[in-house]
């Protein structure tokens, strides 16, 4: 049973689901719960897509790397990508979170979700890539 992954993509959309698709095999081997396999395609999806959409102007070229590490206690994931540096904890505006859903302005709420469904999020630009780190306890 293998408790660690990586995988690397072009940043292309169409590519996210060869992600999500060899996270969740490495979730369903590990026997991980509903609720912690929810929590972890979902922040794949969503930082995967953010560093595609927003890393790479004037559709640049390059990858988005993917690690999953299974652990006693957690789970920990990191999105690595090499397109522009961007702190999106600190440089993202804040979401809005009043008003019906056709009043809100498109965007924002997939990094609040994912921020409130890890036990951690963290970021730092290393070695030239912006660098995600998520932990969810077991």
């Amino acid at each position: 049973m293998a408790d660690r992954l990586e995988i690397s993509i072009a940043n292309d959309r169409e590519a996210i689901p060869e992600i999500v698709a060899a996270v969740g095999a490495l979730i369903e081997e590990n026997g991980l719960p509903p609720d912690i396999a929810y929590a972890l395609e979902l922040a794949i999806d969503e930082l995967v897509t953010n560093a595609i959409s927003y890393g790479y102007p004037e559709g640049g070229s390059g990858t988005v790397t993917v690690e999953a590490g299974i652990e006693s206690d957690r789970v920990v994931l990191v999105v690595r990508d090499d397109g522009i540096a961007f702190d999106p904890l600190h440089e993202s505006p804040e979401p809005t979170l009043e008003g019906t859903v056709e009043d809100r302005p498109i965007g924002g709420l997939g990094l609040h979700l994912v921020e409130a469904m890890m036990d951690e999020v963290a970021y730092e630009r290393r070695d030239g890539e912006n660098r995600l780190t998520c932990v969810k306890r077991r």
